[in-house]
């Protein structure tokens, strides 16, 4: 065990070390992803223009679950690798039938 020396420290001054200690300690467990370039990622217009689709078509890929989505406000997303991917396990299931 490390040498203490304790000293009196006001409640003002404790409060803003422990909110310090907590606000470090969050920052640490926060996961942080990778940014994606936009270039990599389709609103649905993009998509539906990239699987010449319409954007009805899109909601219901979305909505059945083929295409994962991302969401910020009202704005959705797909990235192009997960797209592409997902495009070719509908191809291997198709082919095998």
């Amino acid at each position: 065990m490390e040498n203490m020396i304790l000293s009196p420290i006001s409640l003002e001054n404790f409060e803003l070390l422990i909110k310090k200690s907590v606000i470090a300690a969050l920052a640490l467990t926060q996961p942080t992803a990778p940014p994606v370039e936009t270039s990599q990622q389709f609103t649905i217009t993009e998509l539906a223009d990239y699987l010449k689709c319409t954007k009805a078509t899109v909601h219901a890929y979305k909505k059945r679950g083929i295409f994962k989505y991302y969401q910020t406000g009202r704005t959705v997303y797909f990235k192009k690798s997960e797209v592409d991917t997902a495009l070719e396990v509908v191809k291997k299931k198709g082919a095998s039938k």
